[in-house]
């Protein structure tokens, strides 16, 4: 823990964070409660080899990821490119809109991806490639996304994201409007 928290002190900025639950020398939830503290919303990934409902719960309250060993490319991708496309977007206020729009339509953690992805400008094609699915796949997610959020496309939806995190004055109330 301590080489982590180094390293983290060394450097300003980082695109994501993968971390152990059980570190030699400390608690992986610890650090990403000083994670969390230090750098804010940088996307964190907790690797272990237990799965304890408990645990994940206080994962996803500290807004981190989790993923049990042995991590495949098929676990891990979805992290990395979100991470990607946040520090590309570099607007943590895009980052706390999409977070609050995702809690408030219900969306899929794959819709969220999918919002996140496209707000970074890629295409249908390149979305698919990015979460390793079909193009039809892809199609059917972003149906699914659309009708949850009333917009008539996923460029339309991304720019109205966009948009409203530029301004970042708008209260959660009115982020319902924003999108419509």
């Amino acid at each position: 823990m301590a080489a982590a928290r180094e390293q983290l002190q060394a450097h300003e900025e980082w695109t994501g964070v993968v971390l152990d639950l059980i570190l030699p020398d400390g608690y992986g939830l610890d650090l990403l409660s000083e994670i969390r503290q230090s750098h804010g919303g940088l996307p964190v990934l907790v690797l272990t080899g237990e799965l304890n409902r408990d645990v994940v719960n206080k994962v996803q309250t500290m807004r981190g990821e989790y993923v049990c060993k042995p991590a495949s490319a098929e676990n891990l991708n979805p992290f990395i490119q979100r991470a990607l496309a946040q520090e590309r977007v570099d607007d943590a206020a895009i980052g706390q809109r999409i977070e609050h729009l995702a809690r408030q339509l219900k969306l899929t953690r794959r819709e969220t991806e999918l919002l996140t992805l496209s707000v970074d400008g890629l295409s249908r094609k390149e979305l698919a490639q990015a979460l390793g699915v079909a193009e039809n796949t892809v199609k059917a997610q972003i149906r699914s996304l659309l009708k949850k959020s009333g917009a008539r496309s996923l460029a339309t939806l991304a720019q109205k994201v966009i948009k409203g995190a530029t301004r970042d004055t708008v209260p959660p109330e009115e982020a319902s409007a924003a999108i419509d």
